[in-house]
């Protein structure tokens, strides 16, 4: 992504290390604010409402307007994975007015799934934590572990932010092993997968809807293994959590993967 485009009004981009950035954060009147591990960084240049609206247009491919549909939901999925997300005035049409942008910057980490992969391989697993701890980074690395390891995937990729598939091709690397669906509603999309593509496995990010639980027990049922995520503080709050008891009470996960935060060893535990 090249913010010199984005925000060619700021002169500072090439001091940001973009291979540990977390996040982009554009508000007006305030100075660009990148997240890195050990703090943000801001650059020098003041923004205008004109500046986030250009570079709202700018994120989206010059089709802001095309795509209200998809920021009333909270946010648009990027090319290679990124996730933009806009606050601002909503109208009946969509937002009138667009007041902060956040660009959450995705990151494709081999290993970060390498001291998890022997303790939960041939198993369910859900990785729980708060939003920003890694999840999908963990999740995807996961999958390409599993891959490798001659398993079966199939990627119920929604808003593309798993693999990142442009032209049909991931460019976020996922394993030779893997089919991925994308644009397409998870729920839908992962009984599509078990019926047309014979996975061993399926994946997917940020569940909890009902529709989401019971496609998850239908894979169960299936004998297919399940991997993934959910917002929560812990296993034991996201399994009390409505939509999510279900897979806990069917004993559809054999293990939790904790995370609190970027780069922080993750915590495994038996699922209740």
């Amino acid at each position: 992504m090249d913010w010199h485009l984005v925000v060619p009004g700021e002169t500072g981009w090439d001091a940001v290390d973009w291979t540990r950035a977390r996040e982009v954060r554009l508000r007006p009147g305030q100075g660009a604010a990148v997240t890195l591990p050990e703090g943000i960084w801001h650059g020098s240049y003041r923004l205008s409402p004109r500046d986030i609206f250009q570079a709202a247009q700018a994120l989206t491919g010059h089709s802001l307007a095309a795509r209200q549909e998809e920021l009333s939901q909270g946010f648009v999925p990027l090319p290679g994975g990124h996730r933009l997300g806009v606050c601002g005035v909503m109208g009946p049409k969509g937002f009138s007015e667009i007041t902060s942008l956040c660009v959450r910057v995705a990151h494709e980490i081999k290993g970060a799934g390498a001291s998890v992969f022997p303790v939960i391989r041939g198993q369910s697993v859900l990785i729980v934590g708060p939003p920003g701890a890694g999840k999908t980074t963990l999740l995807r690395d996961l999958i390409r572990l599993s891959s490798l390891d001659g398993t079966q995937v199939g990627v119920a990729d929604e808003r593309g932010e798993i693999a990142g598939c442009r032209e049909g091709i991931p460019r976020l690397e996922v394993g030779p092993n893997t089919d991925v669906l994308t644009g397409m509603e998870k729920a839908k999309a992962l009984l599509l997968l078990i019926r047309a593509m014979s996975p061993q496995m399926v994946a997917t990010d940020e569940i909890g809807g009902p529709l989401d639980a019971a496609a998850l027990s239908e894979a169960s049922r299936c004998g297919v293994r399940v991997l993934a995520t959910a917002h929560g503080a812990g296993g034991r709050e996201a399994a009390e959590r409505r939509g999510m008891k279900a897979l806990f009470e069917q004993k559809i996960f054999q293990k939790i993967v904790f995370l609190t935060a970027p780069g922080q060893e993750p915590q495994i535990e038996e699922a209740p």
